[in-house]
């Protein structure tokens, strides 16, 4: 026999995980709890895709730079 209160505790974590696994996390917040964590979320997004088009565009220009002669050994 298992302590009642474990369970239900058990059985409210593994619904929580599944609606969070089907419409995203932080969707069993309270409203305002979400509306920051949503807001938190979105930054990291925007942080990552702007990392992205940086890394990109430096790639790009990297393989514009001609690649001229290798340096003269010293005599």
């Amino acid at each position: 026999m298992g302590n009642p209160a474990m369970v239900k505790r058990k059985k409210s974590e593994r619904r929580r995980k599944k609606y969070e696994q089907r419409l995203g996390p932080g969707v069993y917040l309270p409203k305002d709890e979400r509306l920051k964590f949503n807001a938190e979320v979105e930054k990291a997004a925007a942080a990552a895709l702007k990392e992205k088009a940086e890394r990109a565009m430096a790639k790009k220009e990297k393989a514009k730079e001609p690649k001229g002669k290798p340096p003269e050994a010293k005599k």
